[in-house]
């Protein structure tokens, strides 16, 4: 009966665990994500060029 409320437990904790990385993963791929091209073309309307704001090409 123990080994089966262990076993219970360790697939919760997986289960949190795998919830918890995805949440990380997805944030960091949004806050990693250049934002430079959306915020020239919507915000400043392409007035400065990329090496004016100090920004390098890929």
């Amino acid at each position: 009966m123990a080994s089966g409320l262990w076993a219970e437990l360790f697939l919760w904790t997986v289960l949190f665990a795998g919830i918890v990385g995805s949440f990380c993963a997805c944030l960091y791929k949004l806050v990693t994500n250049d934002s430079a091209e959306y915020d020239l073309e919507f915000v400043w309307d392409s007035k400065y060029t990329m090496e004016e704001l100090g920004f390098k090409h890929k």
